[in-house]
């Protein structure tokens, strides 16, 4: 599997990413009724699947697949293919559209091969971890063992009838407030990633 990528500057690559999705999801009208000018062979619509969302895509082609990733300040385009002509027809495809998507104000676009060999589509491409996973992950694994805690604690009290009274009502109080103060910080958290 041959690859090549791109990182091209721009100030809005969410919207060129969606823009060359959904020209590509608009069935393969496109390529094939303007043969001269993308000088490839004639595609059906059923041979494109495409796929994106706001930071994401995938366009599966006849010749080989474009996978897309929009990251603050640059498009990232991949592109795979089995052999040196359909990677240029897919370098040619992409860069030709997003070359038309920003007549005012032309993207440089500078392919680069890919320092990764793969033997099949999809495996050069890392699995895509959302930031903060680690942190997500130890938050989980702390909350876990609080949980465990607090359950040995309690079974302990109950054990010993002669501090059931003060120490159950301790012991909720304390939970009350901790679970209060996570839910406030996430609450806070998940503000200012949506604001």
């Amino acid at each position: 599997m041959l690859t090549a990528e791109a990182h091209i500057a721009t100030d809005r690559p969410g919207r060129y990413l969606a823009q060359l999705c959904k020209h590509f999801d608009n069935k393969g009208r496109h390529l094939s009724h303007r043969p001269r000018t993308h000088a490839l062979p004639e595609v059906r619509p059923d041979q494109i699947q495409v796929e994106w969302s706001d930071s994401d895509g995938l366009l599966c082609l006849p010749w080989g697949q474009c996978i897309l990733r929009a990251v603050p300040g640059a498009l990232r385009v991949r592109v795979e293919a089995e052999d040196q002509e359909n990677l240029g027809r897919l370098r040619d495809l992409v860069t030709t559209h997003l070359g038309r998507f920003s007549r005012r104000d032309p993207l440089r676009v500078e392919w680069l091969p890919s320092e990764v060999s793969v033997d099949a589509p999809g495996e050069a491409v890392p699995p895509r971890r959302r930031p903060g996973s680690r942190t997500r992950f130890l938050l989980i694994g702390v909350a876990v063992v609080a949980v465990a805690v607090h359950l040995a604690l309690g079974g302990t009290v109950l054990a010993h009838t002669s501090w059931t009274g003060w120490a159950v009502g301790f012991l909720v109080t304390v939970v009350v407030a901790k679970a209060a103060l996570a839910g406030g910080l996430a609450l806070r958290r998940h503000g200012r990633r949506t604001g």
